[in-house]
């Protein structure tokens, strides 16, 4: 009889780990880029001058970047958890009890 080698199937393998926190590093660096070219082109745009758009009377004010940032993140962060727990409940659902 040939021994094998079993594998829990409830952890990543590291493989996955390595690629995932390359590709976080990779992603962080693309971004502290981002951030720093828009750095640069807001100095450089603020020497020319800007007007302030016109206020249409009894539209409400828009809000700012930062909060609409903050929503957006916050509001997809709430999704994201959500579907989470869809998929694991539906994976669980389809796993047949003999293999859990």
């Amino acid at each position: 009889m040939v021994a094998t080698k079993t594998t829990s199937t409830t952890e990543m393998p590291e493989i996955a780990s390595k690629v995932s926190e390359q590709l976080i590093s990779a992603v962080k660096q693309y971004q502290q880029f981002s951030v720093d070219t828009a750095e640069t082109f807001a100095k450089v745009a603020s020497v020319f001058p800007a007007t302030d758009l016109p206020s249409v009377p009894g539209a409400p004010a828009f809000p700012s970047a930062e909060a609409v940032t903050k929503f957006a993140f916050d509001f997809t962060s709430e999704l994201l958890n959500a579907q989470r727990d869809f998929a694991l409940q539906l994976a669980n659902a389809l796993v047949p009890e003999n293999l859990a």
